[in-house]
């Protein structure tokens, strides 16, 4: 009964947290991150100030939350490309590479730009600095491996090269949201030595 309890427990506790997280999330995109107060937060999901320190230790420990929050929608996107794609197909992998980094910076542009307006430079690059670490990871752990199975590995520092494509692409893109997809697949088909594959 008691293992019971505390698996209830701890199922409630997550639920909670996932509504400040949510709500934080929504209250950045509203005002901006630096003008969100712990109250805006509790009486956002309903509760008592004293309660929400239960859950997190104070805004800085939210705002993690919250880009953890945004990345984890990002892999999700990510596993389910993986999951979908033509193995060895990789033309179409290079495409979609495109079609997911320009969504990718379509989905979380209200985000960042936010963070950025608000004057919070240093949190928008702990975010692009963590998505590009994240994607990185789950791209040499999954995509790359069927890879190297299939071709060997032409590149070396994989989630290196990947990380600084990635952050690469991102500020590219920001900055010419009008450059063609076709110089965006040139650029990671030449990053990761792909050419001769297709």
């Amino acid at each position: 009964m008691d293992g019971q309890h505390n698996a209830s427990a701890t199922t409630v506790g997550d639920a909670r947290r996932a509504q400040i997280v949510h709500a934080a999330r929504a209250i950045c995109l509203e005002k901006g991150f630096s003008k969100i107060t712990i109250s805006d937060i509790a009486g956002r999901v309903g509760m008592t100030r004293s309660l929400f320190y239960h859950y997190f230790q104070d805004k800085d420990q939210v705002a993690d939350a919250v880009l953890d929050d945004v990345i984890d929608e990002v892999i999700s996107q990510l596993e389910e490309w993986n999951a979908n794609r033509e193995v060895g197909n990789i033309s179409k992998a290079l495409d979609d590479v495109v079609r997911l980094t320009r969504s990718l910076i379509a989905d979380e542009g209200p985000f960042s730009q936010r963070m950025i307006e608000d004057g919070n430079a240093g949190l928008y690059i702990k975010f692009i600095d963590r998505v590009a670490d994240r994607i990185a990871e789950y791209i040499c752990n999954s995509t790359v491996r069927d890879f190297e199975k299939l071709h060997g590995m032409p590149i070396t520092n994989e989630h290196e090269t990947f990380y600084t494509l990635i952050v690469g692409l991102i500020s590219l893109i920001r900055l010419h949201p009008d450059i063609e997809d076709t110089v965006i697949r040139q650029v990671a088909a030449q990053t990761l030595h792909l050419n001769e594959y297709m």
